[in-house]
């Protein structure tokens, strides 16, 4: 595995691992693992793209795609995501990006929307 990239070797599926050592995490909240669908489209309206939903957390998400992102961090989204009979839509910004997907910091929700992203990490964090 390429540590700094986070890619199996050639022709293997590139996922996402631990952190290399030394690196800080600084996230807020817990990641939980989880198997999703999501949607995301630059409010400017540039740019739509599905996406396989890897981690969720209270703060935002980190979704795999095929596209090719040329997002800046902080570009505005809106996000619509399935997960455990869920469907939850609300605004984000997009934090990094990578080869092969990218991280996105969950912005203003609704208080309906609050509570199904509560209700889904509640159920994931007692999934074995």
């Amino acid at each position: 595995m390429d540590e700094f990239e986070g890619r199996e070797s050639e022709g293997q599926e590139e996922r996402r691992g631990v952190a290399v050592e030394g690196i800080v995490d600084r996230r807020e909240h817990t990641r939980y693992a989880v198997d999703a669908w999501a949607e995301v489209m630059v409010k400017d309206g540039t740019m739509l793209f599905r996406g396989r939903v890897l981690d969720v957390s209270a703060g935002g998400c980190y979704i795999e795609t095929e596209a090719r992102l040329r997002l800046a961090p902080g570009t505005p989204v809106e996000i619509v995501f399935r997960a455990h009979d869920r469907v939850l839509k609300c605004d984000g910004t997009s934090r990094m990006v990578r080869t092969r997907g990218a991280g996105f910091l969950f912005e203003a929700m609704t208080p309906k929307v609050r509570a199904g992203l509560e209700g889904l990490i509640a159920e994931l964090s007692r999934d074995p």
